[in-house]
């Protein structure tokens, strides 16, 4: 029934799309104009449709007088600058043109998608625990670290800097904020927040997991960005996710599969030639 519901739309689509005179009369019988610019009629019905663009958490306003005219000032403001354009014939630029056909292909690409998203059939429970026995280990959060470190040029900065750290690490979050380059992090610190052993370059890895709260401030370390201290400010051991923990996103995941191969067997059904050699892959 919504294949069928779907084919009506795009012959009534079809047949409404003759030429602008025709799209305007249907619409017209149907919603009330509510301001024109230029030759061009907006709609009662356009506000809708702009609203229901909008993000979920804005659509409340689609029974707001004051908000609907608000949206309809800026579909003005943007109907005469659109129109503005037409006139200099920006439309005609090659480019520009190119710009239009792509976000009509982007808009289309969207509604087949959401389309064929509510035409699928819901992966089943028993799916999603087939997936989540087969995929487990995917899904598992290695042992993370919570650190901080100061990144500087050069080694006996480092030794320096650590001196000053041992007499007080109180003082870490001071001495990262005035001497590290790492500017990513120096504004906080030096925190790096948490992260897995695979997260960073292997060198800091291997020295910084080997920190505890016993002994929770590193030797200078030597990467490829420069030379590190770092302090130790936490652990979390590996934890591994519970069916009911990951149910959501495994569904997500069969959803997106079906969603690829949809779009695998279109693409073995086209008629699609690559004309120049160099291009085919």
């Amino acid at each position: 029934m919504k294949r069928l519901l779907f084919i009506s739309l795009i012959m009534l689509a079809v047949v409404s799309c003759k030429d602008d005179a025709g799209i305007d009369l249907q619409q017209q019988e149907s919603s009330p104009v509510v301001a024109e610019v230029g030759d061009r009629k907006i709609y009662e019905s356009d506000i809708d449709f702009e609203i229901m663009s909008l993000p979920e958490t804005m659509r409340y306003i689609m029974q707001d007088d004051a908000a609907r005219g608000q949206v309809l000032a800026v579909m003005i403001k943007r109907e005469v600058v659109a129109q503005k354009a037409r006139k200099m014939g920006l439309n005609l630029d090659p480019l520009i043109a190119y710009r239009m056909r792509k976000a009509d292909d982007e808009v289309l690409i969207q509604g087949v998608r959401d389309w064929q998203h509510g035409d699928m059939q819901q992966a089943t429970d028993a799916e999603i625990k087939a997936y989540y026995k087969k995929h487990q280990a995917d899904f598992i959060i290695p042992k993370q670290i919570h650190a901080r470190h100061i990144l500087v040029a050069d080694k006996q900065t480092a030794i320096e800097l650590l001196k000053q750290i041992k007499a007080n690490s109180e003082n870490f979050p001071t001495l990262a904020a005035q001497f590290s380059i790492d500017d990513s992090t120096k504004g906080r610190g030096g925190d790096l927040n948490w992260f897995a052993k695979g997260d960073m370059v292997d060198a800091f890895a291997t020295a910084v997991f080997k920190l505890s709260e016993k002994h929770p401030l590193s030797a200078p370390i030597k990467t490829k960005f420069g030379w590190h201290i770092v302090q130790w400010l936490g652990e979390r051991e590996q934890q591994t996710p519970t069916f009911e923990d990951v149910k959501v996103e495994i569904q997500s995941i069969l959803e997106k599969n079906k969603m690829k191969a949809w779009i695998t067997s279109l693409m073995n059904d086209a008629d699609v030639v690559v004309l120049k050699a160099e291009y085919v892959q």
